[in-house]
């Protein structure tokens, strides 16, 4: 009775056995799933973080117009200098006239420098072509400056010379009339002459003046303002000097008449 009963127990035992084998089995398989799931999951979180790194680096699509802009500015940069150098090399202007033209290339360096800034920091095409037509303007506002100074200076010089000249002419005339000559002959035209160099050193002053007021980030309707009025003063003080080298002459003529014996 006892030997049937023990291979019943063992078979028992064994079944239990394979239960617990499939039961492993089943958590191994859930197991290797759920590992599966984990490393997928780990490999969408890299991508989106490659995604995301990328984002951070916008294209600048105005890069190239900005770098055409930032060349044309340092060209004006450029040609604003080499006008400074030309003014302080002049033989013809006047240390006052020197100043005052240092003092507007300084301020008109500092408007390029704002023209840059503007550039770098342009939204748009035509807000970056703005600021380098300002550029350009900057440019031409020295140029006139240089120009309409330069020849206010060579007029003002003029005048000197005919002062100079009158002053020799009246010199001899004084002493003539020490002798009692009569000198109206000659002191006439020279009294005209002085009110003709007036006129020019007057006109001259104005046009200065003028090209001087000029700003240094100009619109194109003041440097059209600057120049004309400027050239109207120039033509001005010239018409005055050609009419006292008129009156010279005639002074001129005059005294040396006086001074030739009669026949």
């Amino acid at each position: 009775m006892t030997r049937w009963i023990r291979p019943a127990t063992a078979g028992v035992a064994f079944l239990l056995t394979c239960g617990t084998l499939g039961a492993g089995s089943s958590a191994f398989a859930a197991s290797g799933k759920a590992h599966t799931k984990t490393v997928a999951h780990s490999h969408a979180v890299t991508h989106s973080h490659s995604t995301t790194h990328s984002s951070h680096k916008p294209v600048d699509k105005l890069a190239g117009v900005r770098k055409g802009a930032g060349k044309a500015l340092a060209a004006s940069a450029a040609r604003v200098k080499r006008i400074a150098a030309a003014e302080a090399a002049s033989s013809v202007l006047s240390a006052d006239d020197k100043s005052a033209l240092a003092a507007a290339t300084t301020a008109d360096l500092a408007a390029l420098a704002a023209d840059g800034a503007a550039v770098t920091a342009a939204t748009s095409a035509k807000a970056i072509q703005a600021a380098t037509q300002a550029g350009l303007r900057t440019v031409q506002g020295a140029e006139l400056q240089y120009k309409l100074v330069l020849a206010a200076a060579k007029a003002q010089a003029a005048a000197d010379s005919l002062t100079t000249d009158a002053a020799a002419v009246n010199d001899e005339a004084a002493a003539m009339a020490a002798e009692g000559t009569d000198v109206s002959s000659v002191t006439t035209p020279l009294a005209d002459l002085a009110t003709q160099v007036g006129q020019a050193q007057a006109s001259a002053d104005s046009a200065s003046a003028t090209a001087l007021a000029v700003p240094a980030a100009p619109s194109a309707a003041q440097l059209r303002t600057a120049k004309s009025a400027a050239h109207h003063d120039l033509d001005a003080a010239e018409l005055a000097l050609a009419a006292g080298e008129q009156d010279l002459a005639t002074a001129t003529a005059a005294l040396t008449a006086l001074q030739t014996p009669a026949p």
